[in-house]
């Protein structure tokens, strides 16, 4: 009989022992995966910042671009017209315009 308990007695020992090493082991994969959603978390938050910061960057290049295009193609024609103007001794609408308030301008003084 003493077998018996001796027996019983190891064999609850041992289920006790394997009980707190799944408990343990559910408590360590519970905190690892804790871990790793956090880390996935602000991986993917990261991305998104990133991706956020890559589309402004692309706009304000876009803007910056399209901006000094227009600037470019305004002088441009200024040049035209002013070269145009002086070879063909035919002034534009804006040119006359200005000489014409230069005109009144200087008959009001």
């Amino acid at each position: 009989m003493a077998d018996n308990w001796i027996d019983d007695t190891y064999k609850r020992a041992e289920i006790e022992r394997r009980e707190r090493e799944d408990a343990n082991r559910q408590q360590s994969k519970e905190f690892f995966d804790g871990l790793k959603n956090k880390a996935e978390s602000e991986r993917a938050e990261m991305e998104e910042l990133q991706r956020k910061t890559a589309q402004k960057i692309h706009h304000d290049n876009s803007v910056k671009r399209d901006k000094e295009l227009n600037e470019a193609k305004q002088k441009a024609m200024q040049q035209v017209q002013s070269e145009y103007e002086s070879k063909h001794g035919v002034n534009s609408d804006k040119t006359d315009g200005i000489n014409q308030a230069w005109s009144n301008l200087a008959k009001g003084l």
